[in-house]
């Protein structure tokens, strides 16, 4: 009953399997295995009530349904295990606090301070004007640290600014773990569009189930 279900998903997979690594992407091979476990159940269930002489038609509808819900709990099940938002959480911890161990020289401080001098003399306007490109895209990372370590109380730019070029930073300084990190969000955005295909049907699947008197 999940046909078309499952036939969205075998696109998905296939199109992960290019651009994934191949570690990720047997995780969503088994993801993949275990939707298709679903269907095989809920055909079953559905296949008995059907042939079940001792149920009339509201009492088939009434099964019907109940198959549905006990499917959905089961997929419920599934979506709890492959959930890899806590892992996507760690690693973004991680790369934070890996990109924090900083070079503390003398000569570093020096050359960040006068960095920070001449950027005293412009308004935040100007700054994002001039080097938004390069300090978002990472390319110039002697301005980047000398904006992210400016001394508490002297922030040159806003709070969420800062926070988006921490980030930046943290990324540059880090491409295995920024990988890992990117990896991960693309296997959990990837098996939560799987899931969320499945839960769609079957909701779908169950409301036509309800007596016709409800829509009246």
């Amino acid at each position: 009953m999940l046909d078309n279900v499952i036939s969205r998903a075998r696109i998905l997979l296939k199109e992960a399997q290019q651009k994934l690594p191949v570690e990720a992407a047997d995780d969503l091979k088994q993801v993949y295995s275990e939707i298709y476990s679903l269907n095989v159940f809920l055909n079953k269930e559905i296949e008995s009530t059907v042939k079940d002489e001792k149920l009339d038609g509201g009492a088939k509808r009434d099964a019907k349904r109940n198959i549905f819900e006990k499917t959905g709990r089961k997929l419920e099940v599934l979506k709890a295990k492959r959930d890899y938002s806590a892992l996507g959480r760690k690693l973004e911890t991680k790369l934070m606090e890996a990109s924090e161990k900083d070079d503390d020289s003398i000569l570093k401080f020096l050359r960040e301070r006068e960095i920070r001098d001449r950027l005293a003399r412009m308004t935040e306007a100007q700054i994002m004007s001039h080097f938004e490109e390069s300090l978002f895209e990472g390319s110039n990372l002697p301005l980047l640290d000398a904006i992210l370590n400016a001394p508490l109380g002297f922030e040159i730019l806003q709070k969420e600014t800062l926070k988006k070029l921490r980030l930046v930073r943290a990324k540059k300084r880090n491409p295995k773990i920024t990988a890992e990190l990117e990896t991960v969000r693309a296997l959990n955005s990837i098996i939560e569009k799987m899931f969320a295909l499945v839960k769609k049907e079957l909701d779908d699947l169950r409301r036509k189930e309800l007596p016709p008197s409800i829509f009246r």
